[in-house]
């Protein structure tokens, strides 16, 4: 099992190095700054698989799993991962940087507003995220980030 768990950790690193690499490239290709690729595809690449596991879980009727699974998920995600890269890299924070924060705590906002005033969540709240995030891939298109 050690031997295992080793191996894929190795493995996790060398995909995640490979990953940061090509987008590094790609961004130069495109012309963009890597945060910016980054922001748009690191979280397809690394939340849709946990959305795929929900949708089987949901399928054989474990709700609680599925829900667990994105929760659990997107903890880690927003605290751990977040708290490593502050202390281990420097920051400079651009306009489009402050941008997207900008944008991540309007939508996160409202999400929050909304459990705490009226105890539920509705779709239309979830799709003003889903919008914010469109307005931030469509100025970054238009080259305004």
């Amino acid at each position: 099992i050690m031997i295992q768990i080793i191996m894929a950790l190795s493995l996790i690193v060398f995909g995640a190095h490979l990953f940061v690499e090509k987008v590094q490239i790609i961004s130069h290709q495109l012309g963009i700054s890597p945060l910016i690729l980054s922001l748009i595809i690191a979280p397809i690449a690394t939340e849709l698989p946990e959305k795929f596991n929900s949708i089987i879980w949901l399928i054989k009727g474990k709700d609680t799993l599925a829900l667990g699974n994105i929760t659990g998920a997107m903890v880690f995600q927003s605290s751990l991962i977040p708290a490593i890269g502050i202390l281990f890299t420097n920051w400079h924070l651009t306009s489009s940087a402050l941008i997207t924060v900008f944008l991540t705590f309007l939508s996160t906002g409202l999400v929050y507003l909304q459990i705490r005033w009226k105890k539920t969540l509705t779709p239309i709240t979830l799709y003003v995220g889903g919008v914010c995030y469109l307005l931030f891939v469509m100025l970054v298109l238009l080259g305004k980030i």
